[in-house]
């Protein structure tokens, strides 16, 4: 009989926390109705497109030697740049990091399947940057050949191995 009391009491308090839980589930219900809440939400979602303007080169060009062999220019077109954007009217331009040495010209051509190339720029003293394609419409232009040349006046006698850093940005 001990034991049955024992049942009913741990029964008795187990109800009175069923019905605890249920009456706070109840006031709770009560309280997300009263706050509006429902069987539905909304959420407003911002969208924003921004201009889009990449530009990659891939690829290394050789480097650029006069020797005896050559009849004073040299030219390499293993580098390819691809591009791709949003925008209207855009163009690629180029510069130097530092200036050729006297009786040296660095120059550049980049084809484009979608807009004018400028032909071989001259970028010997292009600190500045130089339009080389021009036009460029939206979408992509992709593995587009660029080609360096490099030529030395008949009166260089030698010039030292050196580099230069030629940057293209795709701008507007």
């Amino acid at each position: 009989m001990k034991n049955r009391k024992s049942n009913i009491k741990r029964t008795s308090a187990q109800t009175e926390k069923i019905v605890v839980i249920l009456i706070a589930l109840i006031l709770t219900s009560f309280n997300l109705m009263a706050q509006g809440y429902t069987n539905v939400a909304t959420q407003n979602v911002m969208i924003e497109v921004k201009p889009i303007a990449k530009i990659s080169v891939d690829g290394s060009p050789k480097p650029l030697i006069i020797s005896e062999n050559f009849s004073g220019s040299v030219s390499d077109d293993n580098t390819k740049y691809s591009l791709v954007t949003n925008v209207d009217n855009m163009k690629i331009v180029a510069s130097i990091d530092n200036p050729m040495p006297a009786g040296t010209k660095l120059m550049v051509k980049l084809s484009s399947s979608r807009a004018a190339s400028a032909g071989l720029v001259d970028l010997s003293n292009a600190l500045t940057p130089l339009d080389v394609v021009r036009g460029i419409g939206r979408g992509s232009d992709v593995d587009q050949s660029i080609s360096y040349t490099f030529a030395a006046n008949q009166d260089i006698d030698e010039i030292t191995q050196q580099s230069r850093t030629v940057t293209l940005t795709l701008t507007n």
